[in-house]
């Protein structure tokens, strides 16, 4: 008996991407096109020009179409037309792995898709909420498989759960892109106003000044007794850096994500510019008088010191947008709970 040759890996190993979300793709584009041929080998066509046989090729061109479109976007660097953060490359490998998936269960025999049914209901439950009818339903063919096997009718409504699930997870991703990109530009914005305003420290150093007047003598300035064109500049560096010590800290509460996209990241980046502004505007208001009894401040130690304590006081504005992009982060597969006040 002559045994056939093993057909060349559709991806080869040797090919090393930039990225683990090319990775992960590739090597999940790679198990679907194992489990199509396996698919061949156990449910072949019959050799006749029947309806069934058409459908299955028209199912195993489908999932080689999209297999190759998610090779040749893992594979390739970003198009110079694509922005970073559209995310339009994630987005086409995420459908096109859905829909191979799909295609994966609509081909195979009930049988197939009664195996792996134990993990097509935790991916409906993971991202479907309790009460959608499409997880009810797969919930209830499962308890029913005690006492028969999957029929037809049951093998569409699990393959149509599973299809509203992955869906919902694709939506959940591009919540976090749209998140992500807000801490963005939010960080771009602010950071172009700190550079605005230590320019105008530069050109407009007696109208833009963080000096005190303790006395009527003297006059006490962040790097001296009179105000310099840098002395903006040296407080928003001051602020900038306890925004960096206090905004590591506050990331312990902040846990990772598997998505493509950096959000904590963009929480980290968001925090420096943000230190920077506060630590002058804090200053500012104490020269206003607006705190009483810290209107004038004795030394240039303690001006630095109050920089470094408005810096740190980001916190207090940017810890709302932690909890927001935690719960962007929950949101992403965290549906399995049971919500507040419902029964299990």
């Amino acid at each position: 008996m002559a045994i056939q040759a093993t057909p060349a890996p559709l991806f080869p190993l040797a090919t090393v991407t930039t990225k683990a979300w090319r990775e992960e793709s590739l090597a999940a584009a790679d198990q679907l096109s194992t489990v199509t041929q396996w698919l061949q080998l156990i449910d072949p066509p019959s050799g006749g020009n029947t309806t069934v046989d058409l459908s299955k090729q028209v199912l195993e061109e489908s999932i080689r179409k999209h297999l190759d479109a998610v090779q040749g976007v893992a594979t390739r660097k970003r198009p110079s037309r694509e922005l970073p953060h559209q995310g339009a490359m994630v987005t086409r490998v995420v459908c096109r792995l859905d829909a191979a998936q799909l295609d994966v269960l609509t081909r195979a025999p009930a049988t197939y898709v009664q195996s792996q049914l134990p993990g097509i209901q935790a991916h409906v439950r993971e991202h479907l909420p309790k009460g959608n009818p499409q997880r009810t339903e797969i919930d209830r063919i499962v308890d029913d498989l005690s006492t028969a096997g999957l029929d037809d009718p049951a093998k569409g409504a699990v393959i149509q759960a599973f299809r509203g699930a992955s869906s919902e997870g694709r939506r959940e991703l591009s919540r976090v892109r749209s998140f992500r990109n807000a801490l963005v530009i939010s960080a771009v914005v602010l950071a172009f106003l700190a550079t605005l305003l230590a320019i105008g420290g530069f050109v407009w150093t007696g109208q833009l000044n963080l000096c005190f007047q303790p006395t009527a003598e003297a006059v006490v300035c962040p790097t001296g007794s009179t105000a310099e064109n840098v002395d903006l500049l040296i407080v928003e560096f001051f602020g900038l850096l306890a925004a960096a010590v206090s905004g590591a800290s506050s990331l312990r509460h902040v846990r990772g994500n598997s998505t493509p996209f950096g959000l904590v990241l963009a929480l980290s980046v968001l925090k420096l510019p943000a230190g920077a502004l506060t630590a002058v505007l804090g200053l500012q208001l104490m020269r206003g008088e607006f705190v009483p009894g810290l209107s004038a401040l004795d030394s240039s130690a303690q001006i630095i010191a109050w920089a470094i304590a408005f810096g740190a006081a980001q916190q207090l504005f940017t810890g709302l947008v932690d909890r927001r992009a935690q719960t962007v982060l929950d949101d992403v597969g965290g549906k399995t709970g049971t919500p507040a006040g419902a029964s299990a």
